[in-house]
């Protein structure tokens, strides 16, 4: 293990704010006592040599009382490292809760939305920075640790059951044997429950003038929506990417925004959600065509910590998911970062896209999402 120690505090906003730390070694793992300000989120970072920083897990609330929070680390011994920490803006709308990752199945994108919205738009449109060749979706798992992925609770037995189909559209529930969330959601079909513990729901629908029904659409127990337009006409399918987390999730390092109740109304075509934690939502998944896929949320939940998460992968610039960020600002300023590095933004519509040509999933659509 190498040595941590403690030789720089940092923060964000003004130096009367800068927090100071207390550090705790023993041989396996550090508790840092912060004081500062309250009420705000930190995290820790660490660095080799005072110049490069990288962000350490995720940032959380400091909040009254007396926290000691765990670092960990994998440091070879011999190895200094050494330890600050970056308190997060008050007012913030857009938190870059990103930690650098070199497994290219590994979410490590994760950038937090707060904004006090009454509608989420989350919209998908085929990459427009380069030519897409291939519809390939194989896994990747070069570069990721040697362990099976914890899978926590039996959900099973294995179901999957188409529960409508209008031709136009169709709706499937699935349930997994395991999954990382403790319980699945009940899919309820105008109000009458029909499973219980499902983990996913599918939209598909009919592409206009052909025989093709594709999926375009899956909303996840944890609360993790994928969206994608229809595919061009020299593909039969494109591959799904980035993830948006929509619903009352807390900053973590892998957020979650549980649902405990999905109900299908056919009437209107649209999901009634309803979260283990409060709060409700609404999505609507109808607009779908070849060059774009808009689901419309109305949100019910309470939006104090967050709104919406974009979740995504990101090793390298040509191995990600998404490798930038284009955002209007309030003065209708159109501004582009690289996703990492992107910093805390107010605005009215952010955009993440490839802008590279992936080493897979190159046909993965960018996410643009907007508020209202």
């Amino acid at each position: 293990m190498a040595l941590i120690s403690l030789v720089f505090n940092v923060s964000v906003t003004a130096a009367t704010s800068r927090p100071t730390l207390k550090i705790n070694n023993d041989r396996y793992d550090h508790q840092i006592q912060i004081n500062g300000q309250t009420n705000v989120y930190y995290r820790f970072e660490s660095s080799q040599d005072f110049l490069n920083w990288s962000p350490v897990r995720s940032y959380f609330y400091h909040t009254n009382n007396a926290n000691a929070h765990q670092y960990w680390n994998e440091g070879t011994d011999g190895n200094m490292e050494y330890i600050r920490a970056a308190m997060y803006p008050t007012n913030w709308v857009t938190m870059n809760n990103s930690i650098p990752d070199n497994c290219p199945e590994h979410d490590n994108l994760n950038i937090v939305f707060r904004t006090n919205a009454a509608h989420i738009y989350i919209t998908s449109t085929h990459p427009t920075d380069y030519v897409v060749n291939n519809n390939v979706c194989n896994e990747n798992w070069t570069g990721c640790p040697n362990f099976a992925p914890i899978l926590d609770v039996y959900q099973g037995p294995f179901l999957k059951q188409n529960v409508y189909d209008v031709g136009t559209i169709y709706v499937i529930i699935t349930r997994l044997e395991e999954f990382w969330r403790p319980l699945g959601m009940t899919f309820k079909k105008d109000g009458i429950t029909i499973q219980t513990n499902i983990t996913f729901i599918e939209f598909g629908g009919n592409i206009p003038g052909t025989t093709k029904f594709p999926i375009y659409g899956v909303i996840y127990t944890d609360g993790y929506l994928r969206w994608i337009p229809f595919p061009p006409v020299n593909f039969e399918s494109i591959c799904f990417g980035n993830s948006v987390l929509i619903g009352p999730a807390e900053i973590e390092n892998r957020p979650h925004a549980d649902i405990s109740i999905a109900d299908f109304r056919t009437a209107t075509k649209t999901l009634n959600i309803t979260y283990r934690d409060g709060g409700t939502a609404i999505l609507d998944p109808n607009t779908i065509s070849r060059t774009s896929a808009t689901a419309k949320i109305t949100v019910g939940y309470s939006t104090a910590k967050s709104t919406c998460t974009l979740r995504s992968m990101y090793v390298a610039d040509g191995n990600s998911d998404c490798d930038q960020v284009v955002w209007t600002d309030n003065s209708n300023v159109i501004r582009t970062n690289s996703v990492m590095p992107f910093y805390s933004t107010s605005g009215k519509s952010w955009l993440f896209k490839r802008h590279e040509r992936s080493l897979q999933r190159e046909s993965a659509p960018n996410t643009r999402i907007t508020f209202d």
